[in-house]
């Protein structure tokens, strides 16, 4: 019985984990469960799972939260600490978006935990700092994106993150090319919101739809991929590929190249992580071959998607560079979502904040409290820009 501990409980990535333990109890306990501000389906886990710790991030939530069961409900850092370092959980699901995910990350490092990374931002904004604790930690990092996870897959049993692959060339990632993979800029110049967030293949939240609208999820894969395999921009290559079914590849020395294939469904790489290092048999609906008729293949269009371009070119600047560019991506998603801003400017604004805070790419990070006050200061300066 392995006990886990579901960070971002609520979201899309932890109600995939849950579905996974409700159908093989006999493995898996939970044993904390952590979310921002959902009380209404944080209430039904904690009758359903019973779990030990019960965490929401938001004051607010959390008083109405203890007014509605009987279990106590704990909030902020020590709710944090208490969700992922008890010695009995066994496996991290590291659900949290964005830079919020962080700290949580580095503290179940500190205490050696297994680790189900989903989320790309804590490793594009502190790569040196988590490979730093890493070495001295008994905790191992496995990736559920779908793309890493199917890098890792094709990289042997035996590969570990953080370690350059032996006999490669490069790796593929995949992209589906989202919503707007056939609009022209003249018809993304009046993207509303909703179309933005209505994917063709995958079910995400709001982010991470909007990131793969403007194809800048992409682009932190690009730098999520350079620091768990210790790869650089040429070994690194993106294609849209629409029917999502294909979720990464790595070509090899010999010209082999390896793909993992599955329908696009995150509790694949996520039932890959829990079964890690082995593999179990699970009620995952499988690839019906019957039914495809092609698997097919684009070049990514630069021109309508400069995020990914955006993003190779702060790889080339340095780990500060991710930072700000994740920050600043963060914020203009926002606002965004909060309809300030049009669909096109969110990858302007990206690149207007990375050009206010060029003098910051060399800036090296060497604690969680200096990330923490560039990360203010990159909100300062999206305020300057009186969006």
């Amino acid at each position: 019985m392995k006990n886990l501990a579901v960070l971002g409980a609520t979201g899309s990535i932890g109600k995939s984990t849950l579905n996974l333990v409700r159908n093989d109890p006999e493995r898996f306990n939970v044993f904390s469960l952590m979310a921002n501000s959902n009380v209404s389906d944080m209430k039904s886990l904690v009758h359903e799972f019973s779990p030990n710790v019960v965490v929401m991030n938001e004051s607010s939530a959390a008083r109405q939260l203890r007014e509605n069961i009987n279990v106590e409900v704990m909030e902020g850092p020590d709710g944090m600490h208490a969700a992922v370092t008890d010695e009995r959980i066994d496996i991290v699901v590291a659900g949290i978006v964005g830079y919020a995910g962080l700290s949580s990350i580095l503290l179940a490092i500190e205490h050696g935990k297994q680790i189900l990374l989903a989320n790309k931002e804590a490793i594009i904004c502190a790569g040196s700092l988590i490979i730093e604790k890493i070495k001295t930690s008994k905790s191992k990092i496995i990736p559920i994106d779908s793309e890493h996870n199917a890098i890792f897959q094709c990289l042997g049993k035996d590969y570990e993150c953080f370690k350059k692959p032996r006999n490669i060339n490069k790796i593929i990632l995949t992209a589906s090319g989202g919503p707007f993979r056939n609009w022209s800029n003249e018809q993304m110049k009046d993207a509303s919101v909703e179309s933005a967030l209505k994917h063709p293949n995958w079910k995400m939240g709001k982010k991470i739809s909007v990131d793969s609208a403007t194809m800048m999820n992409k682009g932190l894969e690009i730098l999520e991929a350079h620091w768990l395999f210790k790869l650089h921009n040429k070994e690194i290559d993106v294609i849209v590929h629409p029917e999502s079914i294909i979720h990464s590849m790595v070509e090899f020395e010999d010209k082999s190249t390896l793909a993992q294939l599955s329908n696009p469904d995150m509790s694949v790489p996520i039932a890959f992580g829990l079964s890690w290092p082995g593999r179990r048999s699970n009620q995952i609906e499988t690839i019906n071959w019957n039914k495809i008729k092609q698997l097919s293949f684009y070049p990514v269009d630069i021109n309508k998607f400069p995020a990914i371009e955006i993003a190779r070119n702060v790889l080339e600047e340095g780990s500060t560079a991710g930072m700000i560019l994740n920050t600043a991506n963060e914020i203009a998603v926002e606002a965004f979502l909060l309809r300030k801003i049009h669909f096109l400017e969110i990858t302007q604004t990206v690149e207007k904040i990375l050009e206010k805070m060029a003098k910051n790419f060399t800036f090296e990070i060497k604690s969680l409290a200096e990330l923490h006050e560039l990360h203010k200061d990159i909100r300062q300066q999206f305020s300057l820009l009186k969006i």
